[in-house]
């Protein structure tokens, strides 16, 4: 029927005439009736040259649909439609589908959900955008797209008509493979293809291959086969093969954003992104709200500057979940990907997530590499940031990493990169179970298999089985100047874990701060005892290294032995190691400082119930537990059963820490059963010990006992090397030490069983034994000691009234020096200036020796001090043992001219001469009126051996515990 002859022409009839408050109106004209409204302009696209169209209204009652041709009017504001109803046929009271049709059978873009009153539109209740596509939107009959046109039509509806819902609520299916339509000016942009989408894409398992070339102008931002896909869009069974360069900001495969909640089902991406800028992905290059990734596949390259994921470049304010994620082709092969950032942000999964969180499980990304291919950038940012799985994260929502394999290399240039993050920050709980890792990372600052920084503020949590172990052979290490970790290269905060980790990788700082767990950790708690270093690590540093934590800033390891009991020395093999690989310095020649079995380097930190049974070797601060520590601090119930602890090259070596620089703290109850090999200020426990300026604390050592060899150049000691404080009024206590193993020096030092030299005022020791031999070299004079070789601080001229206190302690072990010009003592090798103020304290009393004095020395030795200096005293003491070729039985001699004090001292017949001391025959030892002014109250300090048990008769310490107790 043709309208153009009669269109908009007066009535010939006006016995009807109706209208409605929506300005709709019924007329008669001829043999219609014509209902007219107006729409506002846009809700279709009508060439101002079209005047007449076609409508369709489908009944919601009956799904009946009628038919009928309109007229179209234009004006400069809102066009108005006039449907031509014949008078012989009437549209019924309902709601309807209204849908507009060109002539030619072209379907305009939106559909009416409408509401018809007495023939005329009432109400407008929705509308939807209709696409002129075979099928109708719907779950059961989705529009179907089978060719590049196809796809044209649904972007150019998206980009005419949907411009508001983005086709929301839409089904698509896609029929074959296809070229995504190039742009043309029709459209806006500058050829630039993708517009907005929240319906949902059915691929169907076809494929869309696009292509962009931009060069990072303005315009070329949010680019991809979608621009962007808003709340509710859906994302499934498609493959997008892509080359695409030139991006600004947000670009992907996929699309350039996503905005709420959009879900990427069975979408695989391959080809490459390169030449961009940020927030690219090789799927999305930027997200808000929720995204969520399964069955998802990764066999691209993607190349930008900043915020580079091999999923999404950049994830805020929302949750990123992602499922079964891998570059794992059918046949289980791994497809080459690489994700790089040239500045920041390059990750496996995404660039950065801030202000959001993740869920992310079964993710697998593989690129093994053999050691020759370690330059090879997979996952690489040329500044910072590069992750297995994330370049940063900032999580304030609780997230969970569960069942990642990350089999490839992550690189950095300059600082953070992980295994699995390489930096994070976190405000709510993240729980980490089940992930491996088993590859290279590298950067300059902070690399480790999980984590490169991580500020975690006690919301970590180690789950299940974790682990960083070699997987096919491939290239397994970390690799830093500094801050390198087996796991993380700097913890701010606690770590929880309540599952095993398991770590095999070789650590290597080239710098400071190695750890086979830990580079750094600042403020935090280390619980080790689900922690399982491999028994062949090596960890490699020249500076802060250790076997756990390279640097303890402010923090506590504890491990999980249990506590020391010194009832009897427990055997070596009856506590778990908390790590037996190697700590050392790169290369073969062990220059390291600050070298520790277990912790480099502790500042204001505590060490409690650790263990170490590796190898550990440096030239300066080398210990078996830790190699300095220092501030206030503490170590408590550790044990070192090394291989070797080995310093050849300077000073401070020690079985349980090499140099403690003491603030405040508890020293006690450790144990070291390893051989102690090391030069100037070596010891079974500590090799050196000084005292921070201005401390106004006790310095307190107990309970510690050394069970192996210790040789040194100089000052050496079975438990401490030296003690030096020439500041502090302070105490310096040794007490209820033991040593068992032979103490020996090269020469021309000071040397002693539990001490070598304690150079300070105050210097104490108290209720401790000696059980090793004492050898000093012959290379230079030597102060050689059963207890100790010297103690006491020389005030150059000026006497120490509270110099020096050896009290309460024997020797059972036989003190020798192979130097002609040093003092050999039982129980000390040569005692410094003091007065007589004080009868009962500041001298040497209430000490025996039962071992045997050998060695032949210009000087006279003695039974119990080998020399005394000006003012010095020496109450109470008794030796048994022989001193031999010649010496004296208590003092063996005294430094030349000085005034010395001495009183009831006693030496067993046949043992030395009686200089200054009181002979008595071996049946006089059990009656107590032989030994004047001894305690031999019930409380007293001696005991006499009644029944031959503990000192074959001769009288013994009440308070000494360790002198009866043999290894």
């Amino acid at each position: 029927m043709a309208l153009t002859t009669f269109l908009w022409t007066s009535c010939s009839d006006d016995e009807l005439y109706r209208s409605n408050e929506q300005g709709s109106r019924l007329e008669e004209m001829g043999d219609f009736k014509l209902s007219s409204f107006t729409l506002e302009k846009g809700i279709w696209e009508i060439a101002d040259t079209i005047q007449q169209i076609k409508i369709h209204l489908k009944s919601h009652t009956d799904d009946s649909i009628r038919a009928y041709d309109a007229a179209v009017l234009h004006s400069e504001s809102n066009p108005s439609y006039s449907i031509y109803i014949p008078k012989t046929d009437e549209i019924p009271d309902s709601d309807y589908d209204l849908t507009a049709f060109l002539m030619d059978g072209t379907k305009l873009g939106t559909k009416l959900k409408v509401t018809f009153r007495d023939e005329m539109l009432h109400t407008i209740m929705a509308s939807t955008v209709q696409y002129d596509l075979e099928g109708e939107g719907t779950a059961e009959k989705p529009y179907l797209i089978g060719s590049q046109e196809d796809f044209g039509m649904l972007e150019y509806g998206l980009n005419r008509y949907d411009t508001i819902a983005h086709a929301a609520g839409l089904y698509f299916k896609q029929t074959a493979d296809f070229e995504a339509p190039h742009r043309s000016d029709v459209y806006d942009g500058r050829y630039t293809f993708g517009e907005s989408f929240a319906g949902i894409y059915d691929g169907d398992g076809k494929s869309i291959t696009i292509a962009y070339l931009g060069a990072q102008a303005e315009s070329d931002t949010t680019v991809g086969l979608f621009k962007t896909l808003y709340d509710g869009a859906q994302i499934k069974n498609l493959t997008i093969r892509a080359n695409m360069q030139g991006i600004k900001k947000n670009g992907g495969m996929l699309a350039g954003s996503s905005q709420g909640n959009v879900t990427l089902t069975n979408v695989t991406v391959s080809g490459s992104i390169t030449d961009s800028n940020e927030h690219i992905g090789a799927f999305i290059g930027h997200a808000t709200g929720n995204l969520t990734a399964e069955h998802c596949r990764l066999f691209a390259s993607v190349h930008a500057n900043s915020y580079v994921g091999g999923l999404v470049g950049y994830m805020e304010n929302g949750m990123l979940t992602v499922t079964d994620f891998s570059n794992l082709q059918e046949n289980s092969m791994p497809f080459l990907f690489t994700v790089h950032a040239g500045n920041r942000g390059a990750g496996g999964i995404t660039g950065g997530i801030m202000k959001g969180g993740c869920a992310f499980k079964d993710i697998t990304l593989q690129h093994s590499i053999e050691k020759e291919d370690s330059g090879l950038k997979v996952i690489y940012a040329g500044a910072d940031r590069a992750g297995g799985l994330a370049g940063e994260m900032a999580l304030n929502e609780a997230s969970s990493l569960n069942n990642i394999n990350i089999w490839a290399p992550v690189r950095s240039e300059q600082k953070d990169a992980g295994g699995l993050v390489g930096t994070a920050t976190l405000t709510a709980p993240l729980s980490v179970s089940n992930c491996t890792f088993a590859s290279l990372v590298k950067s300059n600052e902070k690399a480790a298999g999980f984590f490169g920084y991580l500020k975690c503020d006690n919301h970590l949590n180690l789950a299940e089985t974790n682990q960083i172990v070699q997987v096919n052979n491939g290239y397994l290490n970390v690799e830093a100047n500094k801050y390198a970790g087996g796991m993380f290269g700097y913890v701010y905060g606690d770590i929880k874990t309540s599952g095993l980790c398991l770590i095999n990788i070789n650590v290597t700082a080239t710098s400071n701060f190695s750890g086979g767990i830990i580079g750094e950790l600042e403020h935090g708690t280390l619980e080790t005892k689900n922690f399982s270093l491999d028994n062949d690590m090596q960890v490699y540093g020249n500076d802060a290294t250790g076997g756990l934590v390279g640097y303890a800033n402010s923090s506590t390891i504890k491990g999980d032995i249990g506590d020391l009991n010194f009832s009897s020395i427990p055997s070596p093999d009856s506590f778990k190691s908390n790590y037996s690989g190697k700590v050392s310095s790169p290369g073969a020649d062990g220059k390291g400082t600050s070298m520790g079995g277990l912790v480099g380097y502790a500042l204001h930190s505590h060490l409690d119930h650790l263990c170490f049974t590796g190898s550990v070797f440096g030239s300066d601060r080398v210990g078996g537990i830790v190699g300095h520590i220092r501030g206030t601090a503490s170590i408590t119930h550790c044990v070192n059963n090394a291989n070797i602890v080995e310093n050849s090259t300077n000073t401070c070596t020690g079985g349980i820490a090499g140099k403690v620089d003491f603030t405040e703290g508890t020293y006690t109850h450790m144990i070291n059963y390893s051989n102690i090999a090391g030069m100037e200020q070596t010891g079974g426990i500590f090799g050196y010990i000084g005292l921070e300026t201005s401390t106004t604390h006790n310095l307190n050592i107990q309970y510690a006992v050394n069970a192996g060899e210790v040789s040194g150049s100089q000052n050496v000691g079975g438990c401490v090397g030296r003690l030096y404080d020439d500041m502090n009024d302070v105490e310096h206590k040794i007490s209820y030490c033991a040593n068992y193993g032979k103490v020996s020096n090269s020469g021309n030092g000071n040397l002693g069983g539990i001490l070598g030299q304690g150079d300070s005022k105050k210097m104490i020791i108290m209720n401790s034994a000696n059980h090793g031999e004492i050898a000093g070299g012959s290379n230079g004079a030597s102060q050689v000691g059963g207890i100790a070789g010297r103690m006491g601080k020389d005030p150059k001229g000026i006497t120490i009234g509270n110099n020096m206190e050896l009290a309460y302690c024997c020797n059972r072990g036989n003190i020798s020096s192979d130097n002609v010009d040093s003092h050999v003592g039982g129980i000390l090798g040569y005692q410094e200036e003091g007065n007589d103020y004080d009868e009962n304290h500041w001298m040497t009393h209430d000490c025996y020796n039962s071992g045997s004095i050998t060695s032949d020395q210009k000087s006279d030795n003695g039974g119990i001090v080998g020399c005394v200096d000006s003012y010095s005293e020496v109450v109470r003491c008794i030796n048994i043992g022989k001193v031999s070729p010649n010496g004296n039985g208590v003092v063996g001699t005294r430094k030349s001219s000085v005034i010395w004090h001495h009183h009831d001292l006693y030496y067993l017949d046949g043992t030395g001469s009686g200089w200054c001391a009181e002979s008595f025959s071996d049946s006089e030892k059990k009656n107590t009126s032989t030994f004047n002014n001894f305690d031999f109250s019930g409380k007293g300090v001696w005991i006499i051996d009644s029944d031959n048990s503990k000192n074959n008769g001769f009288p013994y310490l009440r308070d000494c515990p360790f002198q009866s107790i043999y290894q």
